[in-house]
């Protein structure tokens, strides 16, 4: 494709059209290269302001196809040489006509109207849902100062905020980003929604949350990652990964933690005056600087630790939470200890969701993934095996009992 044509896609990305790009060669009316239309709107609508900037080139990550339908994820990756930065990312919905591929990025109108019409193959009607519910809050006049999040770890637990609020790329604006690490180190879902990878880079990728009200939160440097697909549905504390210094989108990290940025709609949202976990935050004087403030006690980075006391309006899950999966049965005993020699107090109904107050290791038992000696201690007291417990992970969720 030209330089002329690529800046016109670029232009009319911008202002908000359908970015269509036609084939390069004698039949103009002919299906462009998906992948260099993704890029196009990719870069006119979060990239550099001119084709001079230095950037990396977009990675498309197409995860579902259809005939002529395409969703995945596009990112934009950062130098080796960068300072602590996250890279930026968008889920893409791309269709080919005879003129050519539509490409449209997630959090915009385009992409909500193009979604109502894409196969469940491609999209199924749960995540149509959540894009139009999620565009809808997106497209408010102002953002809520209570975000009706919480923190990506577990509610009642306390963390060290090991960065204050800082760009997206460091000392970049606006400071939509905040650094944390503590704990047990599993990082949370801040809140329901839907998750998301992208730039996928052996045990790491740059993971996202899309949530109901319209903000989204990404998480950066993690390990271990969440096994749940693409699209999956998520509740406030389901497991998301582990804190850690992995780079599979470039940058650069020192110590383990979680690089936690918030969005709305799919354009970086400043931390300043906003509530997460109880506790608002604000902006110091530069970059990784400010603090968090509850009923008048200050917590700055590296004094202090704060505690996660759950969303704002959003009703509260206190711990983190699984499926239950019977396998070919209907229900899952539930035994009053972590064994199988303790006592059947009670059932579990296949595909319901229990929350998980601590874990312990206790008996063996062969699951629907193998053998495990893990334990998950519910709000009632009563305990089931984690063989039989999908949370996302074959780890701990919660802290140790």
């Amino acid at each position: 494709m030209s330089r002329a044509v690529l800046k016109a896609a670029l232009a009319a990305a911008a202002i908000g059209l359908a970015v269509i790009v036609p084939l390069p060669g004698a039949t103009a009316a002919g299906a462009a290269d998906l992948a260099t239309s993704v890029r196009a709107a990719m870069l006119a609508q979060h990239g550099p302001a001119t084709l001079s900037t230095p950037v990396r080139e977009p990675l498309v990550e197409p995860t579902r196809t259809a005939g002529s339908w395409v969703f995945g994820s596009t990112t934009i990756p950062l130098w080796a040489t960068d300072e602590h930065q996250a890279p930026t990312m968008a889920l893409f919905l791309a269709h080919r006509s005879r003129d050519g591929w539509r490409v449209e990025l997630d959090s915009t109108p385009g992409f909500t109207a193009l979604a109502a019409k894409a196969p469940a193959a491609v999209l199924s009607e749960g995540e149509k849902r959540t894009f139009a519910s999620h565009q809808a809050g997106a497209a408010g006049v102002s953002a809520l100062a209570d975000t009706g999040l919480g923190l990506p770890w577990a509610q009642g637990v306390s963390w060290w905020m090991g960065g204050g609020p800082h760009g997206n790329s460091g000392s970049s604006r606006p400071f939509n980003s905040i650094d944390f690490n503590g704990g047990n180190g599993q990082v949370l879902s801040a809140g329901p929604g839907r998750v998301y990878k992208s730039c996928i880079r052996g045990r790491s990728a740059l993971v996202k949350v899309v949530h109901d009200n319209g903000y989204s939160t990404t998480y950066y440097h993690m390990l271990n990652l969440t096994t749940l697909a693409d699209g999956s549905r998520v509740s406030t504390g389901t497991y998301l990964g582990t804190i850690g210094n992995e780079l599979p989108c470039g940058g650069s990290s020192s110590g383990a933690h979680v690089h936690f940025s918030l969005l709305r709609g799919n354009t970086e949202q400043s931390v300043q005056g906003m509530k997460f976990g109880g506790w608002t935050f604000y902006e110091g004087g530069s970059a990784y600087q400010g603090y968090a403030e509850r009923n008048g006690t200050r917590v700055y980075p590296g004094n202090g630790r704060i505690t996660n006391y759950g969303p704002g309006s959003t009703p509260p899950s206190e711990y983190p939470t699984g499926t239950v999966d019977a396998g070919s049965n209907t229900s899952v005993n539930l035994r009053s200890g972590p064994g199988l020699n303790y006592g059947v107090v009670g059932t579990a109904a296949d595909g319901a969701t229990i929350s998980i107050v601590c874990t312990a290791r206790g008996g063996t038992v062969q699951g629907n993934w193998g053998a495990t000696d893990l334990w998950n201690k519910l709000t009632t007291n009563n305990w089931i095996s984690d063989g039989f417990v999908d949370t996302g992970s074959n780890e701990p969720v919660a802290p140790a009992c």
